[in-house]
């Protein structure tokens, strides 16, 4: 079996109506358009792959390198890109006719948990999040927690209106302190919604995961492993995640993590087609018991069936051959052709309880939007529980918008 051809088709598909505005104007263009990708092969097979974003160069590198080669020579390889992951493991599946998670190993688990994902929004609207989560069958919200944000009246507005046994993950960002965690940690551990805890400290920080291990009320999980996966052996997190990266460093440090005894999650971003992989690895993977994150429902449609739905915050590995998804030509082209409708002119607006209101422009990126607070609160220090709330105001008309976005177009605007 040799791979032939490779078709590259960029689709816009629409977010989700319940947030998707929101989310555009607070991470920028990032996902307006996705990247479908179909590999075929000279025994009529095809295998589907997809990026997050337009093609990028170094993938079109790879799409070069892999015509002409057997998909079985790229099982688990340590530098494929994860967006193109998903064709090989289609491809070699269909070949033997078996599903995908059968390439990892034999079969832990027929129901996988999964988690949903929003932005940090003011608590009313974090709120109203966690009840749409829980409307669509999921157990679990993560989100990013953002300086300009309190998040401790955001789960108090959470815990509100949260089911029985729902959980919140707070993604910190790794730009604090043991002490910070600590102080946070301890008010956020009085609301049985508060879950876990996600990078609380700076990367090559060690010595301060293996006490701030020893003293969080909340368990610790740790992304962008520096020790590739041993740090599960040195016990400087309760869980630890394996976000966007090659197959092969997924499959070796999820046999350290079994040899540790403690559990992980994957993230990677993207459509139900990422979506399917997820599914694959973590049935097969002993310890991938926490809850995945593939942020699929951002887009209202995608390309490709099934549409996958949670139940109970768990959803069920395909079982036919390959990824189990097939592409929908029909809803492909008319993604070609669509467009994302253009976003509402708004400020940023950040008032600060007993302080200013300050206004400027929304960030172009999800790097931007994480930064925020350097520009919107750069008197008030670090922390994730200032009395500060962050929205977006909308033009009205008013002579104050005019006056407020001309302004802002030179730097924040403090009223």
């Amino acid at each position: 079996m040799k791979i032939t051809q490779i078709e590259v088709h960029e689709i816009h598909p629409p977010f989700a109506p319940f947030n998707g505005e929101e989310v555009r104007l607070y991470l920028g263009p990032a996902y307006d358009t996705r990247t479908i990708i179909a590999m075929h092969t000279d025994n009529g097979l095809e295998g589907l792959g997809e990026m997050t974003s337009p093609l990028t160069e170094p993938v079109k590198v790879w799409l070069e390198r892999l015509k002409g080669t057997n998909p079985a020579a790229w099982l688990a390889h340590s530098e494929l890109p994860i967006w193109l992951a998903p064709a090989i493991y289609d491809l070699v599946g269909k070949y033997n006719e078996v599903p995908a998670y059968q390439l990892f190993g034999p079969p832990v688990r027929s129901w996988v948990p999964m988690g949903y994902w929003t932005i940090s929004r003011t608590p009313d609207k974090m709120a109203e999040e966690v009840k749409h989560a829980a409307s669509l069958g999921y157990t679990w919200l993560k989100y990013h927690t953002d300086w300009c944000h309190n998040a401790i009246e955001q789960t108090r507005a959470m815990q509100e209106v949260a089911p029985p046994g729902f959980k919140i993950h707070y993604d910190l960002n790794f730009d604090n302190t043991v002490e910070q965690v600590l102080s946070l940690a301890t008010q956020l551990a009085r609301f049985p919604v508060a879950g876990l805890i996600e990078d609380p400290l700076r990367i090559f920080d060690i010595e301060g995961h293996k006490l701030l291990r020893q003293k969080c009320p909340l368990p610790i999980v740790f992304h962008h492993l520096p020790l590739g996966g041993r740090e599960a052996l040195l016990g400087l997190a309760d869980g630890y995640m394996l976000g966007h990266a090659p197959v092969g460093m997924v499959v070796r440090r999820a046999g350290v993590f079994e040899a540790a005894n403690v559990p992980f999650m994957l993230q990677n971003v993207g459509g139900n087609i990422t979506r399917a992989l997820v599914l694959h690895m973590a049935a097969a993977f002993e310890m991938a018991t926490l809850h995945h994150v593939t942020d699929t429902f951002q887009w209202a449609e995608d390309v490709v069936s099934p549409q996958f739905e949670a139940v109970a915050g768990t959803i069920q590995v395909p079982q036919e051959p390959g990824l189990g998804v097939h592409l929908d030509r029909e809803a492909l082209e008319r993604l070609k052709c669509a467009e994302q409708p253009p976003l509402p002119k708004a400020l940023i607006r950040v008032r600060v309880s007993g302080g200013p209101t300050i206004y400027g422009q929304p960030p172009r990126s999800r790097r931007d939007a994480l930064r925020l607070h350097e520009k919107f609160l750069p008197g008030l220090g670090e922390g994730y529980d200032h009395l500060a709330d962050l929205d977006f105001c909308y033009d009205d008309g008013s002579a104050d918008f005019a006056r407020r976005w001309e302004r802002a177009q030179q730097g924040p605007v403090i009223e």
